[in-house]
This record gives structure tokens, C-alpha cells and sequence, in this order.
């Protein structure tokens, strides 16, 4: 009888500490990544042993396949920045505040800017090296004490997050978008490619690229071809869409084509490509680069925030005397 006790006081002890894994953080977290209820995040937590991308299909598949949320919510201010240097070089780079207040001032955004045409010109190739080199802009001073001029002026923490350097070939385009509406704090690079150096000399591929800039900014897609798209996703999504069906009340029958209509659907949210052309709904993506005859070779989107709990290299800050 004793053992059967000591089994029993065990296994509940065991359940005690699984339960103390899910702490309130993780719930928070969870619900502000999809908008779930608390008690629904809690219950997702709880079935999946703590994954929160487990948990965020658990969600879906209650709800629907929907979720109200958004996984982009920002956890700091600042702005969006992006340079291109004649035609060849091009950088965009996100430098966060601690308020909005300081973020919208023209000495933030101006630095910022600064910071794209230095890591463009320069061809950046990390924070840490982009710090110690030679301001552009102000002889005998590097930019960290560029830095350093702004933080004495605006009184707050200034971090240079991160960048994302491009440089092309004689055919290929650069574009760049920041999204003033939003305060600048979303902003896209595009890179593309003509037929010949004409061709990527002219107004109507610069145009194109920005179109295709605003379009990503607006669409935020996940992947930029199907080939992008894992295994693992389709599947998950394939599960999703049968429970749903499932739950739903369709026709076992009917199945199999409700999961290929909603995966398709997938790809036309998701992938750029399959996405409709937003001036255009008509056509995809796809169809105005080849009428145009340009080729998307890669993307950049930032959006200030998305990168909760990243390194913040480049942090100027009030320190203890």
C-alpha cells in the first residue's frame, strides 16, 4: 500500500512541475502572437508541453484555422531606413528608441538614414565592424560616436538593431520602399533582374521595383516561391484544413478537395509569387514580373520590433556615474 502511495504521490508531483513549465510569460506570449483567449493559450500550452509553435496549430485547429492576432507586434520604437547608392548598392537597416516620440524626431530618422547610406557605400558587413569605421559625415569621428552625438542630444537609448547589405550586377535592379504611413516602420529592399543593362537602366524596371516593394510592405509574405514552403508546413497546413473540414461538418468525401482548395489558398497568402498583383488582383505576382520581363532574385522586409529578444549591438545608453 505504501508503494502504491509513493507511485501515486510521484506521478502527481511529476504533473505538478509539468504545470509549473507554463508560466504566465509564455501564456502572455502566446496570446499576443495569435490573440487567443488566456485560458485557450493556457489549455494549448499545456497539450503541447510548452512549443508555441505547437501551440499555435493547436489554436488554429480550435478556431478554425484562423487566428485574430498578430505575430509581428513590436516590442520597441524606431524607424526603418533604406539607401540605394547609383543604381548598384543598396542597404536597409532598422534603428530602434525607446519611444515613439524620440523615433518620429528628424535628428532619429536622419541618423538612421545616415546609417543606410554608410553601410550601402561601405558595404557593411556586421554592426560591430560598421561601428568602428570612419563616419561619412563628420571627419574624425566614427559612427559609434555618431551614435554617441545623438544619444547627447535626444537623451534616450539608441540601438543600431540590424541591416541587410545588397549589392547587384550590371542587369540586376535595386528598389526600396519605407512605409511613411506607418511611421516608417516597415521598409523593403528588392533586388531584381532584367534581360540586359539597359533594360535594369530604365524607368519602367525602377518602377516595377517599387511597385513590388510597396506590394511586399502591404502583404508581408512568409516565403518568396513555393520552393520555400517546407514539408513540414504543407503537412501542417494539410492538417489544419482537414480538422477544420472535419470539424466543420463536411462530407468525408469532399475531403480531399477542401484541403487542396484551402493548401492553394495557402500559397496565394503566403508566397509572393502566387499572390495577386495588389494594383492588378487579376494577375499574380508572377504574371507582371514575366510581362514585364524581370526576374525577382531576393527580398528584404523589416518591420520595427519583429525581432523581440535579438542581440542589440550598437546600443548607446545613459550608464550609472
Amino acid at each position: 500500500m505504501f508503494v502504491l502511495n509513493a507511485s501515486y504521490r510521484l506521478q502527481r508531483l511529476e504533473r505538478y512541475f509539468e504545470m509549473a513549465e507554463i508560466t504566465a510569460a509564455m501564456v502572455m506570449q502566446l496570446r499576443a502572437q495569435t490573440g487567443a483567449a488566456m485560458m485557450l493559450c493556457k489549455e494549448a500550452l499545456n497539450a503541447t508541453n510548452g512549443d508555441a509553435e505547437e501551440a499555435t496549430v493547436y489554436i488554429r485547429k480550435k478556431m478554425g484555422g484562423k487566428i485574430a492576432g498578430a505575430t509581428d507586434r513590436t516590442a520597441s520604437e524606431g524607424v526603418v531606413a533604406v539607401v540605394v547608392v547609383d543604381s548598384q548598392d543598396a542597404a536597409i537597416v532598422e534603428l530602434n528608441s525607446e519611444t515613439d516620440f524620440v523615433a518620429r524626431s528628424e535628428d532619429f530618422k536622419g541618423l538612421a538614414k545616415e546609417l543606410a547610406e554608410h553601410v550601402a557605400r561601405k558595404k557593411g558587413h556586421s554592426v560591430e565592424t560598421v561601428l568602428t569605421e570612419q563616419s561619412l559625415v563628420e571627419t574624425g569621428k566614427t559612427v559609434q560616436g555618431r551614435l554617441e552625438d545623438v544619444y547627447t542630444k535626444l537623451r534616450e537609448k539608441i540601438v543600431f538593431k540590424r541591416f541587410e547589405f545588397i549589392s547587384t550586377d550590371e542587369n540586376g535592379v535595386l528598389a526600396g520602399y519605407v512605409h511613411v504611413p506607418a511611421n516608417d516602420k516597415i521598409g523593403v529592399l528588392v533586388e531584381l533582374e532584367a534581360a540586359s543593362p539597359e533594360a535594369a537602366k530604365s524607368a519602367a524596371a525602377a518602377a516595377i521595383g517599387k511597385e513590388l516593394a510597396m506590394q511586399i510592405a502591404a502583404s508581408k509574405p512568409r516565403f518568396q516561391t513555393r520552393d520555400d514552403v517546407s514539408a513540414h508546413i504543407i503537412a501542417q497546413e494539410k492538417d489544419i484544413a482537414s480538422s477544420t473540414a472535419r470539424a466543420e461538418g463536411k462530407p468525408e468525401a469532399a475531403i480531399e478537395k477542401i484541403v487542396e482548395g484551402r493548401v492553394r489558398k495557402f500559397y496565394e497568402e503566403t508566397v509572393l509569387v502566387d499572390q495577386a498583383w495588389l494594383r492588378e488582383p487579376k494577375k499574380s505576382v508572377a504574371q507582371v514580373l514575366k510581362e514585364n520581363n524581370v526576374s525577382l532574385r531576393r527580398y528584404v522586409r523589416y518591420t520595427v520590433g519583429e525581432q523581440i529578444g535579438a542581440a542589440t549591438s550598437g546600443a548607446i545608453k545613459e550608464t550609472a556615474e
